[in-house]
């Protein structure tokens, strides 16, 4: 079983990449790539207290990390006939967004049928 803070540490990783991609690659950079860096960054600050098992910052790394899968993926311009690279990286940071948000509520569910907190002995 991963871990959330190694998934969480991956997704971060891939934002920040591929935010940097986005913006670097295209043409006419937009300033909207740049907030999955940032995002990336916050994450990343969040890996921490994920390690420590902080229930709040869990809540708030996951619900975070789902709204922003959304966000990515409503920026993909789907009314071009052809795939550009930004819409490829935007799908790309959004199926991050989406498979990390799946392994936190994975974690927290498997967890909370543990009741006794073994599943994570080996981090505290």
């Amino acid at each position: 079983m991963v871990h959330p803070y190694v998934v969480n540490t991956i997704n971060a990783f891939v934002l920040l990449i591929a935010g940097l991609t986005a913006y670097f690659v295209t043409s006419v950079p937009a300033p909207v790539a740049l907030v999955a860096p940032a995002l990336g960054i916050a994450l990343l600050a969040c890996t921490r207290h994920l390690r420590k098992h902080n229930q709040f910052v869990g809540n708030t790394v996951t619900a975070t990390t789902l709204v922003a899968g959304f966000i990515f993926v409503l920026l993909i311009d789907f009314e071009h006939s052809a795939w550009r690279i930004d819409d490829l990286l935007y799908l790309l940071m959004g199926i991050s967004c989406f498979v990390a948000a799946a392994f936190y509520t994975g974690t927290f569910l498997r967890e909370r049928r543990k009741k006794d907190n073994t599943i994570f002995k080996d981090d505290l």
